[in-house]
């Protein structure tokens, strides 16, 4: 029988887990980080570590299933899965309804949020002389080549490879997640597929959440050990290869754009395939509309001191 304490620590990690995954969803804004100032970070490490144990598979084997749930700390990371499950569903509808009446300004706002922590955290490995240009060009490169690439076609009428390459975003997506400094959405952003996962999320498209969702538990089991490795023995490596991958999106989050190239989609719709970035005054040039200029500098900025206003405490812990 649960204790009153025992259900108000689960109560607190339901709510943990709906601050990570609304945090999760914005990009810039990192759920390792809302893990850190939670206090739960560690215990979080332990418990990914442990579903690619050996032990874990012997306890099975073994049919000691209590243990083993009690291994990887379960019921801790079901209260905390359920409540970034219920932050994605429920902000998802907003963030999809968003970006289809105000683009410009929802992609202002999250170059706002990706520039600010990326410049923040640049200053920090600088400051704390950790700053490792080994380590934070090749991130530059690998940014910039996402950034120039085509718009992947993950997405209509899914094939084989479809699949594949849904599941493979579901992977890198969660190990993001676990990282303190940077969030799934930011990848998910480099990868092209964001604003289609937003509005299958928010249409509750079963099909997509559960491939995405199984890309995502083989990230865990697959990556968990190699993270947590990573994290204690190499991280000032990690986050300067990091720091270089969200300076060089910014190309990837410019708002004004200008479709060059189309492509059809499974229904027959054009959609957009290859873009290229345009200053703003030339955007209203080429397509008649507004650049919102004024709107799309200001929301910039809110952006940059909302993740502000974290960036002291992830550095702090995560450059130390």
């Amino acid at each position: 029988m649960m204790t009153t304490k025992t259900t108000f620590i689960q109560r607190q990690t339901f709510v943990t887990g709906l601050l990570m995954g609304g945090a999760d969803l914005v990009p810039g804004i990192s759920g390792g980080t809302v893990a850190l100032l939670s206090g739960v970070y560690g215990r979080l490490l332990t418990a990914i570590s442990h579903l690619s144990h050996w032990h874990l598979l012997k306890l099975i084997r073994q049919r000691q299933l209590a243990k083993a749930w009690h291994y990887i700390d379960g019921l801790f990371l079901i209260n905390l899965g359920l409540g970034m499950a219920t932050a994605l569903v429920v902000l998802a509808k907003l963030i999809t309804w968003l970006l289809l009446v105000q683009p410009l300004i929802m992609w202002s706002l999250f170059l706002g949020l990706i520039m600010v922590a990326s410049l923040m955290l640049l200053q920090a490995l600088y400051v704390q002389k950790k700053l490792q240009w080994r380590w934070l060009w090749p991130g530059l490169l690998v940014s910039l080549i996402l950034a120039s690439m085509p718009m992947l076609q993950v997405v209509d009428g899914f094939s084989g490879w479809g699949y594949l390459w849904l599941m493979a975003a579901g992977a890198l997506a969660i190990t993001a997640m676990i990282l303190p400094g940077v969030s799934g959405s930011f990848i998910l952003l480099m990868l092209g597929i964001y604003p289609f996962l937003i509005a299958r999320l928010a249409a509750f498209d079963i099909e997509v959440i559960a491939i995405f969702a199984f890309g995502c538990g083989l990230g865990l089991v697959a990556f968990s050990r190699v993270i947590v490795y990573l994290l204690k023995q190499h991280s000032i490596a990690v986050m300067n290869f990091l720091t270089g991958l969200m300076m060089g999106s910014v190309a990837k989050l410019w708002p004004w754009k200008h479709t060059v190239t189309y492509r059809l989609n499974s229904t027959g719709l054009e959609v957009p395939l290859q873009q290229e970035n345009l200053m703003p005054w030339v955007y209203s040039q080429m397509t008649g509309n507004d650049n919102q200029l004024i709107w799309c500098l200001l929301v910039c900025c809110l952006g940059g001191l909302l993740v502000g206003k974290f960036g002291r405490i992830q550095l702090k812990d995560l450059a130390g």
